[in-house]
């Protein structure tokens, strides 16, 4: 039996690592103006040191001025030019980077005063409460381990029938508001519904429910649905969308891509099959190299060819030419920014030309990475779906 094809990376370019940084999110409330909690370094701070004072104290040593480096901690206890250290543990008040930011001589006053984006009083307030708080510093969210919140008490527990239930609960009473009333068994099943198939009920479904007066009818639908194809149709539907999943190439010669459908049909298979998280991420990245006696995780590569492709640059452009290296070079980017942003919520292709400001990623992180795809290629790759003919070829 001859093998189908699968739009995926080459046969003879396997991807030799897997990038495993897998992010759950968790919950975020914001503080407040006015608010005296310790301020969040990654939310609060050093969005205002990248956007507003890197230019001249960041990662870029022939720019940076009077010594003073503000994107690593330990550069802020440094005794600077003038004699006194960037930020006093022991005497915040006396911190050169706080007399410098509420400074109104212009002489003295940092940011200067001509400078393009001075910073917002709220700005102001946050830096000084982050020295007061002893400049605490955590890793970018996407790298911090994985933890459980602890959970808010809920006053009103006959609302709140979860944990989940208690973080809406909590957020809901700082924010002045209450909680909307209970849905009746019409509305909660066409929400259900769409939810988890995309489409409303049926009239049928809709009669049975509201007929259904048993305490566990609606555990009962949601495991109906769940367990109808639909739903794994509906929500491949979001992951092939952070997938860039396309059907045809893009560009200016916008082929067809006959051979995409099977990656397609994997995500939908995986949803429907419940495939844990872990295995779906090996597969997408490299499959036949983890899992190579599995047809699945082969096609599960389409991943890495999901996105467009130019063909004029990669098939009509001469090879040994420099038009020829860019097409390469900006198709293997294409690969590390969507799996890094996949799999890891972090942009990286800034770090292509410079060192990320807002993320921690730096042009040697980004073309260590991008070293990892640098043997792939985007062709039909022929497979066998059945286990037994992919054994043995």
């Amino acid at each position: 039996m001859a093998p189908s094809s699968l739009w995926s990376n080459h046969p003879r370019a396997l991807v030799a690592g897997v990038l495993l940084a897998a992010v759950v999110g968790g919950y975020l409330f914001l503080t407040r103006p006015g608010a005296t909690a310790e301020p969040s370094y990654s939310r609060d701070i050093q969005p205002v040191l990248a956007s507003k004072c890197y230019t001249c104290h960041g990662p870029d040593a022939s720019k940076r001025e009077a010594g003073l480096r503000l994107d690593v901690r330990d550069s802020l206890f440094v005794v600077l030019e003038s004699g006194t250290p960037a930020v006093s543990l022991d005497h915040p008040e006396e911190s050169e980077l706080l007399l410098r930011i509420t400074s109104t001589d212009p002489d003295y006053q940092m940011p200067p005063p001509d400078a393009p984006k001075p910073l917002e009083p709220g700005e102001v307030e946050a830096l000084t409460r982050w020295v007061a708080a002893g400049v605490p510093w955590e890793n970018h969210w996407a790298f911090e381990p994985l933890a459980d919140p602890p959970v808010p008490d809920a006053p009103r527990s006959r609302w709140a029938r979860t944990p989940v239930d208690s973080f809406i609960l909590a957020e809901l009473d700082r924010q002045g508001l209450r909680p909307s009333l209970e849905a009746d068994k019409r509305t909660l099943l066409r929400r259900l519904t769409f939810d988890l198939h995309g489409l409303p009920p049926t009239p049928g479904e809709l009669v049975n429910f509201l007929a259904d007066e048993a305490p566990d009818a609606y555990e009962r639908v949601v495991d109906r649905l769940l367990a109808s194809p639909r739903y794994g149709e509906r929500w491949a539907r979001h992951w092939l969308d952070v997938a860039h999943y396309g059907e045809t190439h893009g560009y200016d010669k916008d082929k067809r891509r006959e051979n995409a459908w099977p990656y397609r049909d994997y995500v939908i298979d995986a949803f429907n099959h419940d495939l844990p998280y872990g295995r779906f991420v090996e597969d997408q990245i490299a499959g036949d190299v983890l899992h190579p006696n599995d047809p699945s995780s082969t096609v599960a590569l389409g991943f890495l060819a999901a996105g467009p492709w130019d063909f004029v640059g990669h098939v009509e452009v001469r090879d040994d030419t420099k038009d020829k290296r860019i097409v390469r070079n900006l198709d293997r980017d294409d690969m590390v920014s969507s799996t890094m942003a996949t799999f890891a919520s972090v942009t990286v292709q800034c770090a292509r030309c410079h060192d990320h400001k807002f993320d921690p990623i730096t042009q040697a992180d980004y073309y260590s990475l991008q070293a990892v795809f640098a043997g792939v290629e985007r062709a039909d790759r022929p497979y066998d779906a059945d286990p037994e003919l992919h054994a043995l070829r």
